[in-house]
């Protein structure tokens, strides 16, 4: 951003805690979209299918190995309330958990991308904690957004140390949606960072991303959770994790939060029928003003981490039984010499 006297300084600080406040709390993430590059080198930065093409490519490229189940995680978009996705890790971390897949919807795509990198999830609250996250804001005027992205773009990948998402050591998704086909597109090889921001491109606040003749937005348009996601990738066992449809609603006392209310009505009555196809749903109580202070931050992380902790027992027992009666009893394993989806 270009620089600003002091004396300007706190009016550039409440607008941009304005701007951040609605994006925030609108669908499903932090910040996100578009950049300084061309649309072709967006493109080719990129690889995403439809959820067909990834049950097809999942059958092509795996195997089945009958000795346990694959189990993935979907971590819901809702904004600042994803650092209790941070302490939802740091529970299943203490039992053991160790998923193969990692799926994320806006905020999930951030920290998802993260953790399928390798960060554990202490690292991550570190990161979290460390962040900036006024300086993800880099406004642009005009055109069909005023925030670009590039910045969320860069942290991302600093993140990830600039791995491309097929060398995670876990296999990982970040879930966009196709506007003009309203589908969601899964983004499973490429750059993390655009993947990301791709992922948490709240329309007419983010410039969108054109894609392969389409327009990219935010995936919590057509997927707040991405457990279909994640059961087209071979999951046999998939924990979900809410943030955003089994909290408190917006209060409606103002013209902002009866339309953020709104909003959140309709994303998660459009959500309501993949909810119930998870085999753990886990579902932190945090508040719709998100974490925007240490303090906030430090109770949204306990919620998901006590949310997480009440789930184990069911997950454990899905686990030592090996199978879920709805799905096939096995791990899936990459065949040798085939292309990774």
């Amino acid at each position: 951003m270009a620089a600003i006297d002091m004396q300007n300084r706190p009016m550039k600080r409440s607008w941009t805690r304005l701007i951040l406040a609605l994006a925030c709390t609108l669908l499903a993430t932090s910040c996100a979209v578009v950049s300084s590059k061309s649309k072709s080198e967006e493109e080719q930065s990129l690889a995403g299918m439809t959820l067909e093409e990834v049950r097809v490519e999942t059958h092509k490229t795996v195997r089945v190995d009958h000795q346990r189940p694959i189990i993935a995680i979907a971590l819901g978009g809702g904004g600042l309330r994803g650092y209790a996705h941070i302490g939802v890790l740091q529970a299943l971390e203490e039992m053991g958990f160790d998923p193969d897949i990692v799926v994320g919807t806006s905020i999930g795509a951030i920290v998802g991308a993260s953790y399928a990198a390798g960060s554990a999830p202490d690292q991550l609250w570190q990161s979290a904690v460390d962040a900036k996250v006024y300086s993800l804001a880099d406004f642009t005027m005009g055109g069909l957004g005023f925030v670009k992205g590039e910045a969320l773009a860069r942290w991302v990948d600093s993140l990830v140390e600039g791995k491309p998402i097929e060398r995670f050591p876990k296999r990982f998704a970040a879930v966009a949606s196709d506007l003009d086909r309203s589908v969601p597109i899964v983004l499973m090889k490429g750059d993390a960072g655009q993947a990301a921001r791709a992922s948490a491109s709240i329309p007419g606040v983010f410039v969108p991303m054109r894609y392969q003749g389409g327009t990219l937005v935010d995936g919590g348009v057509t997927s707040v959770v991405p457990i279909r996601v994640a059961r087209a990738m071979g999951a046999d066992i998939v924990v979900a994790v809410d943030i955003y449809c089994r909290g408190p609603r917006y209060p409606a006392t103002s013209i902002m939060s009866t339309l953020l209310r709104v909003t959140q009505a309709q994303s998660c009555l459009i959500a309501q029928s993949e909810l119930v196809e998870a085999d753990v749903l886990i579902a932190p109580v945090v508040s719709p003003a998100g974490a925007q202070d240490a303090t906030g931050r430090e109770r949204a992380r306990q919620a998901g981490y006590d949310a997480a902790k009440s789930a184990v027992p069911q997950l454990e027992a899905l686990i030592e039984e090996g199978h879920h009666p709805a799905v096939r009893s096995a791990r899936v394993e990459p065949i040798p010499n085939a292309t990774p989806p």
